[in-house]
Order: structure tokens, then C-alpha cells, then sequence
């Protein structure tokens, strides 16, 4: 548990995921996918939620109908990256291969052949239509939920097969957020996040590291953390201190394009 979080907050609940997975036997974990298969076992957890990770941030205030319409139907973001064509193969990403093994179980449950993936958003997300998902996949769901690692069986279920299931049904429908991804490895990396502290004008941003190595992580940090600390001057509620004064981001070359 970090040190900063104030686990104390009434309106705080910490929930350990040991505590909700239908099947203890096949703890350990060390798989989101298999984590993130059993949200809708929370307890107390509300119908219409919001599910983020750990690299998603807000960017701006948003309200609920961002994400949900007033009927209850959630909205979910496509990307303009495309899932690779084709079944699985030893050259995939494991979120390529979750998002075949999606493509592939919704082709057979719908007809529809799935290019987009999903953008690195907060995901509106309904309990009942995981649970459903749980209940009409059991084979599939329990193979995610028991991989202890990323494996070639997984699914991505609530980050991208909730969505599209969701719409196949009648419960969700694609929406617009205003959105920006960055990737740490990227080499234009700190003059897109001056560029963002300057302008201000996501509603949601990703900082996301896929290519690194323990070898840059001092270097990262050096960057991200006072770009951070500059954009959220603050501290949130459930913090319980903040680190230091903001420093400014040390780069201002001239805007560089959205990498999603």
C-alpha cells in the first residue's frame, strides 16, 4: 500500500483482489487480465462505474455523461490504432493477443469482424453486462481468470470486449473524448508533455511505457514527475502529503502530433 494514501477516507474503499475472485485456487496472480475479470465481484460496487489504470489521468473536470448517456448506456472510445489482422501469433504484444482472442469470440457471437482497438480512457463500464459476459463465456472467462500470467488464451474484458459486447446488445454506443497518449519512449516525449501542461485542453491523458528499460527509468522520472507535480499543484483528497515544490518541464521544442 503506498505510503501517501490515506486508506482512512470515508469515502475510500481498498479492495484487495484476492477478495474477489470466485475461484481462490487459481491464486497467485500476476495477470491484470485475470484481475480485471472480476471487478463486477466488488462488493458494494455501483452498476455504472468507471474503470481506470494506473497511467490514465484526468485531465480536466468532466461530467457523467461523458461517459454515460441518461438511458444508462455507456460510451466507448475507439482508437485510431488497428488490432493486427489475422489469429494470434508469437510476434503479438499480449494486448494484440487479448484483442484477437476478442475479435474472434465476438465474430462468432455477432458477425462483426472488430479493427479498432480501444483508447487509453477511463472505460464506462455496467456490473450487470460483466457479469452476463461471465455467465454466456464460462470456459473463456475462467481461462483469463485462472492464466496467471498474460497468456495466449486471455481477453481484455472490460478495457475493449465489455465495449463491444456491450454495443452488440444495445448498451453502449462509440463517443468522443478529448484525449491525448503519450508513450515515454517516445523521442518527442517531453515536448508534447509542455505542450499539454501549457495548453491544458485533454480531458483525459495516457502516460504509458511499452519499450523501456530499467536503464531509463531515472531519466523518466527526472521527466515525469515534475510534469506531474506541475499539473496537479495539489494534493488529492484521499492523499495523505505531496511531494515537493512543481519544477518546470525542461523542454519547449514545437508541438509535435498525438501519438493515438
Amino acid at each position: 500500500m503506498p505510503d501517501w494514501l490515506d486508506t482512512g477516507h470515508p469515502r475510500l474503499t481498498v479492495v484487495d483482489h484476492r477478495d474477489i475472485f470466485s475461484d481462490p485456487g487459481v491464486l497467485p496472480t500476476f495477470n491484470s487480465h485475470a484481475i480485471e475479470s472480476q471487478l463486477h465481484h466488488i462488493d458494494g460496487l455501483a452498476e455504472h462505474f468507471l474503470y481506470f489504470n494506473d497511467d490514465v489521468f484526468l485531465g480536466a473536470p468532466v461530467l457523467p455523461d461523458r461517459f454515460f448517456l441518461p438511458s444508462g448506456i455507456t460510451r466507448y472510445f475507439p482508437s485510431r490504432a488497428l488490432l493486427p489482422a489475422g489469429p494470434p501469433d508469437a510476434g503479438d504484444v499480449p494486448v494484440s493477443v487479448a484483442g484477437k482472442n476478442n475479435r474472434a469470440l465476438l465474430q462468432e457471437r455477432f458477425g462483426t469482424y472488430v479493427t479498432q482497438k480501444m483508447k487509453h480512457t477511463p472505460h464506462a463500464l455496467r456490473r450487470s453486462t460483466l457479469a452476463e459476459i461471465e455467465e454466456r463465456f464460462p470456459e473463456r472467462h475462467r481461462q483469463t481468470a485462472a492464466s496467471r500470467f498474460r497468456s495466449a488464451t486471455d481477453l481484455s474484458i472490460p478495457s475493449a470486449f465489455h465495449h463491444y459486447y456491450a454495443a452488440g446488445t444495445g448498451r453502449a454506443v462509440p463517443g468522443q473524448i478529448p484525449y491525448d497518449y503519450f508513450d515515454l519512449a517516445h523521442p518527442d516525449i517531453a515536448a508534447r508533455l509542455q505542450r499539454l501542461l501549457r495548453r491544458r485542453d485533454r480531458n483525459v491523458f495516457c502516460l504509458n511505457d511499452t519499450l523501456s528499460g530499467a536503464d531509463d527509468l531515472t531519466g523518466q522520472l527526472a521527466l515525469v514527475r515534475p510534469f506531474l507535480q506541475a499539473y496537479f499543484p495539489g494534493p488529492g483528497p484521499f492523499e495523505r502529503s505531496f511531494p515537493g515544490p512543481a519544477e518546470s518541464v525542461s523542454a519547449n521544442p514545437p508541438d509535435s502530433p498525438s501519438g493515438r
